[in-house]
């Protein structure tokens, strides 16, 4: 397997590539890399940049671009809108896994039950360049700083789910038509949403969505409703 970097600068036409001191000295005494070693480099907007390193120090490595290609954009984009959950390594570790599954954005909403009301948009980048790199894609998600929900709710310009728990008609997941290569899946707090959220979601035309019987962790619901909405859209 190929070793993948991320840039966020790097286009088609860099023709040398430049590491900074962290990434060289990780290269030259951890991973043992010498002169000649293929690696590849993403922007995470589907640039996959290849190249042989050409010069090699604890302080800088240099690589020298061999080919490129741009992966055509993503035909199926789910956008997680979340209630930050209360422990941050939790949320850290879902921004991970979406990030190996594809999701195309997510945005950390602020409800009535909130337990967390600040996030780190910064070390939530971090987290998905790391899963970036890791499970080889070549897309990052885009991660947006936290916004009230109702400001997020009004933002919305394709079609919408809302999974919560109360006692309405909803439609399970697995049983939604998808109509759109643009969806929205609206995840509360551990506390649910409260019942006026729900209300407005569902005044606007927003799709209430049941998960199944079981109650779910808010990072266990995300994972689940993003992944089946992917195999929802591969059986299509």
């Amino acid at each position: 397997m190929m070793l993948l970097f991320f840039d966020n600068d790097i286009t088609e036409d860099t023709h040398e590539f430049h590491f900074d001191r962290k990434e060289s000295k990780h290269l030259t005494k951890v991973l043992r890399k010498g002169l000649g070693t293929e690696i590849s480099v993403t922007n995470g907007k589907g640039l996959e940049w290849k190249g042989k390193i050409s010069m090699i120090s604890t302080q800088k490595v240099t690589a020298q671009k061999t080919s490129s290609f741009q992966h055509p954009p993503q035909t199926f984009r789910i956008h997680l809108a979340i209630a930050p959950t209360k422990r941050n390594e939790r949320m850290e570790w879902l921004v991970e896994k979406l990030t190996e599954l594809g999701v195309s954005s997510i945005t950390p909403i602020l409800c009535e039950h909130s337990e967390r009301k600040v996030v780190k948009p910064e070390r939530l980048k971090k987290i998905a360049v790391s899963a970036l790199k890791q499970s080889q894609q070549f897309f990052i998600p885009e991660i947006y700083p936290i916004i009230p929900f109702k400001n997020h709710l009004k933002q919305m310009k394709h079609p919408t789910l809302i999974a919560h728990c109360e006692d309405l008609p909803k439609q399970n997941i697995s049983e939604y038509t998808l109509t759109s290569n643009d969806v929205t899946l609206f995840i509360g707090p551990e506390g649910d949403f409260s019942s006026r959220e729900i209300e407005a979601a569902l005044a606007i035309g927003v799709q209430a969505i049941s998960l199944g019987k079981q109650r779910f962790r808010t990072e266990t619901a995300s994972l689940l409703g993003c992944h089946t909405l992917i195999l929802k859209n591969q059986k299509n």
